[in-house]
């Protein structure tokens, strides 16, 4: 059996969900319905079962993937003083990071998995891949002024709103016009032709391109998010795959979505890479075996603990 760990919302574990299924019996743990469930853990092992009466039991489970444990909504205001939801959230949360970290020990833990060699926040990843590629010129300062150029962007390190649903996109900003009482990430803007991701699936590679040609602003999420443009399917040179693979082979993971920008001359800029990104988009009739390629690697895991 997989253990699936996510919640009812998400589109990419729908579309997966049948890739799956060929290999083994899915139990499908969605955090946001966490309510519908039930169970029991303890010492020997655990029992969780599901509002169809289908039963999973820690015996059983011989891969254990996570897709995006989150509630519905995302989040909530919680006042200063607390909150009885918050409190039952950080509860059940701390439940499925259980039993994620149980699979860890496991050897149970199928592509999403911490990483042995630690953390790896946005300054460790640029400063690994400037081995690799070209990485513009960044940095994050607080009380003092830039000192990578003129032409710039500012970032953010999290995916956090800013107020009332509001994200923080990539957007070119002027350094004097930096208020410096504020934590900045700031990065050297990069002439692009477009925005190009790859998703890396134990050594596997599959890109997709976006055409930066009338794009308004610098942040190619808001367009595609409103349906506007097109990502289409690309191939790596030879080289940058060897140089991704290289640089996947020394963070420990064995997957991760990778974004870069391709200047005019051809060039892959590094930008940043996502331990646990959304990818269907990238492959979703599964025309290039993407979709093939993650249910075969969730499947190595369960059949090593669970021989056919």
């Amino acid at each position: 059996m997989i253990l699936l760990l996510t919640n009812s919302g998400d589109v990419t574990t729908d579309i997966l969900m049948p890739h799956l299924t060929r290999h083994a019996e899915v139990f499908r743990l969605n955090i946001d319905l966490w309510k519908e469930y039930a169970w029991n853990i303890h010492a020997d092992g655990y029992e969780i079962s599901d509002p169809l009466g289908r039963v999973c039991t820690e015996a059983r489970v011989g891969a254990v993937y996570e897709r995006k444990v989150m509630f519905n909504p995302m989040t909530i205001d919680v006042p200063a003083l607390g909150s009885p939801e918050n409190w039952l959230r950080e509860e059940v949360f701390e439940i499925w990071s259980g039993i994620k970290d149980l699979a860890y020990g496991a050897g149970k833990l199928a592509l999403i998995h911490p990483s042995p060699s630690g953390v790896w926040k946005k300054m460790r990843q640029m400063r690994l891949a400037a081995k690799y590629f070209p990485v513009p010129a960044w940095q994050m300062l607080h009380k003092v002024t830039p000192q990578i150029g003129e032409q710039l962007v500012c970032k953010c390190n999290t995916g956090l709103s800013v107020g009332n649903g509001r994200l923080f996109n990539v957007s070119r900003v002027a350094p004097k016009r930096i208020d410096l009482e504020f934590p900045w990430f700031l990065q050297q803007a990069v002439d692009a032709v477009s925005d190009v991701t790859v998703a890396y699936i134990n050594g596997k590679l599959f890109a997709s391109e976006y055409s930066r040609a009338g794009m308004q602003g610098m942040d190619c999420r808001k367009p595609t998010a409103e349906g506007k443009g097109e990502w289409t399917p690309c191939e790596l040179s030879a080289d940058e795959a060897a140089r991704v693979r290289a640089m996947m082979a020394e963070t420990g993971f064995t997957f991760s979505r990778l974004d870069f920008l391709r200047a005019a001359d051809g060039t892959l800029h590094f930008l940043e890479f996502n331990v646990n990104g959304q990818y269907a988009w990238i492959d979703i009739m599964n025309k290039r075996g993407m979709l093939t390629a993650i249910a075969d690697e969730v499947a190595r895991v369960h059949n090593r603990n669970i021989p056919q």
